[in-house]
């Protein structure tokens, strides 16, 4: 992740490159590295107990939110776009060192992880594979709408200024730079960080009620997603945090119900298989299906 995020510092800025293999280089380093990162981090943390793993999963939105809001103040201020990438490529050093000293140790949860122990639950699916089918569909819809809020964002307010009150009003406006680090992405923020931590206070003793919940989560994602279609940007900020609450509520049950169903040596397999279906989702969200939406 530290060389994708220097990646256009050094080709765009430093070479003054404007191929779009910038960008494929990037995204491909890029998600490798969250590719290999997020099902062991997962998977890892299990070991600490509910009430610390809801905490550690919301450190994912903080962090964009640092990105979008305060971040995203200072551009509209006059701060280089290079900042973003010079910001996140001092921070990963200190994300690592942290991760090296606190995370348990290996003795404490050794078991089902690693490429062995994933091709092993593969070979085992009955044991865990039903169980997740859910899940992974839950996981898959949660990141098909977090990803297309982005280029209905981009492609419905892609003027300078926003309109508050619908497409047709040419006033109040506001700076888009204004409206995004001040309201559509505090809310994405509050949305997808306050969610994870809501399963932590679920009574889930049944498959009823885990079933409730899932449909519940799924229909605050395409609730959300529909919003945007009033073409109002106050609307569409509450359209965001609806569909990443959901998104985030979907983040939280599933992590809930791995550490609570799966058998310990599957949980690695079922992190990682449950990351890959929200990729594919991500992948379908801002892809050519996107456009269809």
């Amino acid at each position: 992740m530290f060389v994708a995020v220097l990646v256009p510092v050094a080709f765009v800025w430093g070479a003054d490159m404007t191929d779009l293999s910038v960008v494929y280089l990037q995204y491909t380093l890029g998600g490798i590295a969250i590719g290999l990162f997020e099902g062991t981090f997962l998977s890892v943390i299990s070991v600490l107990g509910k009430n610390t793993k809801t905490f550690a999963i919301m450190g994912a939105p903080l962090g964009f939110a640092v990105h979008n809001i305060i971040l995203g103040t200072f551009q509209q201020w006059g701060m280089p776009v290079v900042t973003y990438y010079i910001y996140s490529a001092l921070c990963i050093p200190f994300a690592v060192v942290i991760f090296y000293f606190k995370a348990p140790p290996a003795e404490a949860d050794s078991a089902g992880k690693g490429c062995q122990f994933f091709l092993r639950s593969l070979q085992q699916p009955m044991e865990w594979l039903p169980a997740m089918v859910p899940w992974f569909i839950a996981k898959f819809l949660g990141n098909f709408v977090m990803e297309d809020a982005f280029p209905l964002l981009f492609n419905t307010f892609n003027t300078a200024r926003v309109p508050l009150l619908g497409p047709d009003s040419t006033s109040p406006t506001i700076p888009f730079q204004y409206y995004t680090a001040w309201y559509w992405f505090v809310l994405v923020a509050l949305g997808d960080t306050v969610s994870r931590r809501v399963p932590m206070y679920l009574t889930l003793n049944s498959w009823h009620s885990w079933a409730l919940w899932i449909v519940v989560s799924i229909a605050l994602c395409i609730g959300g997603e529909a919003l945007n279609f009033l073409l109002v940007s106050i609307v569409t900020g509450l359209a965001a945090f609806i569909a990443y609450f959901g998104n985030g509520l979907i983040y939280g049950l599933s992590a809930k119900y791995i550490d609570a169903h799966i058998p310990a040596q599957h949980r690695y397999a079922a992190y990682n298989l449950w990351c890959f279906c929200g990729d594919l989702g991500g992948y379908a969200g801002q892809s050519c299906s996107a456009q269809w939406v």
